[in-house]
């Protein structure tokens, strides 16, 4: 048996209100939804292609507080470093990953911290915030997957830590934009669509 991702019902999860894009944490309540009504499904083929079920993902922007960046890389490409093959080579600010049945205790929080130890190397991994929830049903990738989007608040280096990235560094806002608005790369959707909020939440700290 395969490794097994926390998902939720579509229909339960948008039960009281749908929305595309973006949506502020304290707008609804989804971390409540997603607690009370999860269960675990073995990941693979069938259920990335089940628009009915919907794979919770936590997606953390980390940031420099102090000098206002944020950590940006570029995935992997080549399935030896990376196997999703969907998202190979592009441009995310988001350590994102499903929440798998280990991490079955307290399993969101649980899953963030575990991914930032995994995909990055931080003198000191900090706790990350919910800011809000993604939803983009205009792809393949979006429409079986449901975003919480967090935000890791730190002073210190980070580094890539495997190699499902191929680079990792801080970049400014204005660097940030620059990239977004180029059209040589190309940015995850998840990163573009979350990124006003983020940005606006970086100018304010």
């Amino acid at each position: 048996m395969g490794k097994e991702a926390l998902v939720v019902k579509r229909d339960v999860l948008f039960e009281n209100k749908y929305f595309q894009g973006f949506l502020p944490f304290d707008e609804h309540d989804y971390i409540s939804k997603v607690l009370e009504n999860y269960e675990y499904h073995i990941r693979g083929d069938e259920l990335e292609n089940n628009s009915s079920l919907q794979q919770i993902i936590h997606y953390d922007w980390i940031v420099d507080k102090k000098e206002k960046k944020v950590f940006a890389y570029q995935r992997a490409s080549g399935k030896k470093n990376y196997s999703e093959t969907r998202l190979m080579n592009k441009i995310s600010c988001g350590i994102g990953g499903h929440i798998d049945k280990e991490d079955s205790s307290n399993p969101i929080e649980k899953a963030m911290m575990r991914e930032l130890m995994e995909e990055v190397v931080m003198k000191k991994y900090p706790k990350p915030k919910i800011v809000g929830f993604l939803n983009d049903d205009s792809d393949s990738v979006g429409k079986v997957h449901f975003g919480i989007v967090a935000v890791a608040e730190t002073n210190g280096d980070v580094s890539k830590g495997d190699n499902e990235m191929k680079t990792g560094r801080f970049y400014s806002i204005g660097e940030l934009e620059s990239i977004f608005s180029d059209t040589n790369y190309e940015v995850e959707s998840w990163t573009r669509i979350s990124w006003p909020f983020v940005k606006d939440y970086l100018e304010r700290l």
